[in-house]
């Protein structure tokens, strides 16, 4: 949202706003393009301000004051999806990236590669790119790229909001358990995607991961082109050699050698990423030589595997990674690229689903290329039924049964402390601790980094 909302500023448009938990880039940003937002929904902000339109983040529900007050007064108002299709799409093509991981750094890199190929996009990321210090660019081309996120859009509108993005090229990634808190069921998840799948239009183009079956069965659904990449795909690589400062590895189009590419990103998964940016790129006429000129020097997006702090051999990280599936890949990157490093994985559970049982016997696999595992209580769990909340107290157990210290400690502080009285024996070797949150944990990220100052 606030990128969107800078995005609009930028545009000419008068924004304020308001939410109870802005923080991190988010905050910096709108410090940066000084938008004043308020940390309260009281409608008085509403009645001064007196806006055109009201856009309605989908983590308002009714009895929030102001919405009700929006409401009650019919004040006009959009989802932050339709908000986009209203403000962003008139006249132009899209470029809509989706999936249940991935999708940010993809969407951030095809963004940049459009940029410095001269196409001038426009672009929406759910994230701050290193490259340009925020999350959007706000082009004249004809392009606008976009992330499409399969979560739900508003109060009212249940519908992922990548619906509502009139995909031209759409790139689905993967397709893996998550946010079972609205979905439920794989099942469910599949089929969401296959209603994105189905706006796109037959002179379009359907970019899917050939190694990611989920993702190909949504083939029953085209009406468009098909791409693929990934091994056995259209866009493919040769063995990936992998370097503590990044990856580089040789990309063929079917038969045809294009070239080597080389990139600062860590990890398999990246590859992946990489590979649908350049099936894109690759759509658009971009010579080769520029997509990788443009690969290589992308620093990718905060909160991403971004180290946050080095002293010695220390690294401190912080990554947002939160479902199984997404916990491991950031875990087994900084092993691969890491060997010799003592790897200490500091886990708050914080979104629907992983405050919740659905990922419990999942998670113990993941955190497998960690020694030394701190899990923290899911966040505002008092909100929760009892007999639905995560339990760090069993994860714990899991991970100790495979040969893995582990603690479940309850704040923070707790963690902090406990690091506190084991300095020694962590800064006997190279070390990393990277932070897996999709939040802010309590400003544990600065506590570190005082910690070791």
């Amino acid at each position: 949202m606030a990128n969107l909302a800078c995005l609009l500023n930028k545009k000419g448009h008068s924004i304020s706003g308001s939410d109870l938990d802005t923080f991190g880039p988010s905050a910096i940003l709108l410090k940066k393009y000084r938008i004043k937002y308020f940390k309260d929904h009281d409608p008085a902000h509403l009645k001064k301000f007196k806006p055109d339109m009201v856009v309605i983040g989908n983590a308002i529900q009714r009895d929030n004051p102001s919405l009700e007050y929006v409401l009650n007064n019919s004040i006009p108002y959009q989802s932050m999806p339709e908000a986009i299709k209203s403000n962003l799409l008139e006249n132009k093509q899209s470029i809509v990236i989706t999936g249940t991981s991935g999708k940010t750094t993809t969407t951030a890199l095809i963004a940049w590669i459009l940029k410095e190929a001269g196409f001038k996009p426009t672009a929406l990321v759910g994230g701050t790119m290193k490259n340009t210090d925020s999350g959007f660019m706000n082009g004249i081309g004809n392009y606008v790229v976009l992330e499409g996120d399969e979560y739900n859009s508003s109060f009212y509108d249940s519908c992922p909001k990548f619906i509502h993005y009139r995909p031209y090229i759409g790139v689905v990634n993967n397709i893996q358990s998550d946010h079972l808190d609205i979905y439920g069921n794989i099942e469910n998840i599949i089929r969401a995607f296959g209603k994105f799948i189905k706006l796109i239009p037959g002179n379009g183009l359907t970019i899917l991961n050939n190694q990611d079956k989920n993702s190909l069965s949504l083939r029953k659904e085209l009406k468009s082109r098909l791409k693929t990449f990934s091994r056995d795909g259209d866009i493919w690589n040769s063995r990936i050699d992998t370097v503590k400062d990044g990856l580089s590895f040789v990309i063929f189009n079917g038969s045809k050698r294009l070239g080597r590419i080389s990139s600062t990103l860590l990890g398999k998964h990246n590859v992946e990423n990489i590979l649908a940016s350049v099936a894109v790129g690759l759509e658009l006429k971009i010579p080769f030589k520029k997509i990788a000129e443009a690969v290589s020097s992308f620093k990718g997006v905060r909160r991403r595997l971004e180290v946050i702090f080095e002293k010695g051999g220390l690294k401190i990280i912080n990554d947002f990674a939160h479902n199984p599936d997404k916990v491991r890949a950031s875990l087994s990157a900084l092993r691969e690229h890491f060997p010799k490093h003592q790897i200490i994985a500091i886990f708050e559970p914080r979104t629907g689903s992983s405050r919740r049982k659905f990922f419990q016997n999942l998670y113990p696999e993941s955190f497998k290329s960690a020694d030394l595992v701190y899990i923290a209580e899911p966040f505002k769990k008092s909100a929760l039924k009892k007999e639905e909340i995560f339990s760090s107290q069993q994860l714990a157990k899991d991970i100790t049964r495979d040969g893995i210290k582990a603690y479940a400690l309850k704040s923070t502080d707790d963690i902090i402390t406990h690091l506190g009285r084991n300095l020694t024996q962590i800064t006997l070797k190279p070390a990393i601790i990277v932070v897996v949150t999709s939040g802010e944990f309590e400003g544990i990220h600065q506590k570190l980094i005082s910690l070791f100052k």
